[in-house]
């Protein structure tokens, strides 16, 4: 299951993509359908995993600046700027 969350703030809105519970394939799949449906949001994904993180993370800096947070025991949050 897939969710995606909408958060307004006072300088601009951010969707939230939420892949822990996908494997890896398919939740790359799903992070790049969000990056091209979402081009005027802010974007964070939260990922499962430090070794799918690490994976995304990098495929991702060719294209983004990101920041990681760790939020819970095994949660990252990737944030596209």
């Amino acid at each position: 299951m897939i969710y995606i969350y909408i958060i307004f703030s006072d300088q601009m809105k951010k969707k939230v993509l939420d892949i822990t519970m996908l494997p890896c394939p398919i939740g790359f799949l799903k992070t790049r359908q969000f990056i091209n449906e979402n081009k005027n949001f802010k974007k964070v994904i939260l990922v499962k995993g430090q070794k799918d993180c690490e994976m995304l993370a990098n495929s991702l800096k060719k294209n983004f600046k990101i920041n990681i947070a760790k939020q819970e025991k095994d949660i990252f949050e990737i944030q596209l700027s």
